[in-house]
């Protein structure tokens, strides 16, 4: 009977430990806006939310990931989490009768938020200039009130070094205009990296759409030193214009990533190129 009665609350004992390590786990709150900075804030006029862009600390020529809140506008304790959402940024050039617009590529929110926010993407092709000025439309249709507006931004688009993007007119016969920009590393480590770009082709002025047709081939160098790296893998398309591959460092400093850009197997541009420092 003593040794049942051991068992007993040895087994009670076990049971309570597991409980409460799971219990930790799923009290653990998450915190999507964590590491964010709020870029700009304004009412969507017509859908009764006010809107909120979060990213990380500005708005620059290449992929922007961007989150987006809703707020009630009747309401602003209560977030709206029932809402499909649409970017619209337009860039403006010159004035007058010589005025002229165009977009650029943009990864719109999924109707699903995650953890109560809506994630996207914008991707700049070009820096705010004097002669060039940047706005972005966030159009909301809430759902909760079945209303639709739009938030309207000016927004400050900084030209990074080094740069994250390369825009290029393609040498095959089609002669398309495209976007390549880097999204990953952000904290490149020496050793084996992720690496991932996103290709976008110019079909209008205000059309920029994914484009899964294309290949790539890496070939990361370091100037200073004179060498590559081995065990690299290219690039492959993993969806929605994304390709994702492998880019080895094999020590700290200053690498460029030469990315030969191909169709067909023909080579249609051979100077992209990205420089990574850490």
């Amino acid at each position: 009977m003593k040794t049942i009665f051991s068992k007993m609350l040895y087994i009670v004992a076990i049971s309570a430990i597991f409980t409460s390590c799971k219990n930790e786990v799923d009290i653990t709150p998450v915190n999507p806006l964590e590491g964010l900075t709020k870029l700009q804030e304004g009412y969507a006029l017509g859908a009764s939310a006010k809107v909120q862009i979060w990213g990380k600390k500005n708005f620059f020529m290449g992929y922007n990931k961007l989150t987006v809140v809703l707020l009630d506008s009747l309401n602003l304790t209560d977030t709206i989490k029932d809402a499909h959402i649409h970017f619209m940024p337009v860039m403006t050039m010159g004035t007058g009768m010589m005025a002229m617009t165009h977009a650029c590529p943009i990864e719109n929110p999924e109707e699903e938020p995650v953890n109560g926010v809506f994630p996207g993407a914008v991707a700049f092709v070009m820096p705010t200039s004097i002669d060039g000025i940047w706005k972005l439309g966030v159009m909301v249709h809430n759902h909760k009130y079945d209303k639709e507006g739009t938030a309207s931004f000016n927004v400050t688009v900084d030209n990074p070094t080094p740069s994250v993007m390369s825009v290029f007119t393609a040498t095959s016969a089609d002669a398309s205009k495209l976007v390549l920009s880097l999204v990953e590393p952000v904290a490149p480590k020496v050793g084996m990296n992720d690496i991932e770009f996103t290709l976008h082709r110019k079909e209008t002025m205000l059309s920029w759409p994914a484009d899964s047709t294309y290949t790539f081939v890496i070939a990361p160098e370091m100037p200073s030193m004179g060498h590559g790296s081995p065990n690299n893998v290219n690039p492959v398309h993993v969806g929605n214009g994304h390709y994702k591959g492998k880019v080895n460092f094999t020590m700290t400093g200053e690498w460029k990533v030469n990315v030969a850009v191909q169709k067909n197997g023909n080579t249609i541009s051979n100077n992209a190129y990205f420089t990574i420092t850490f």
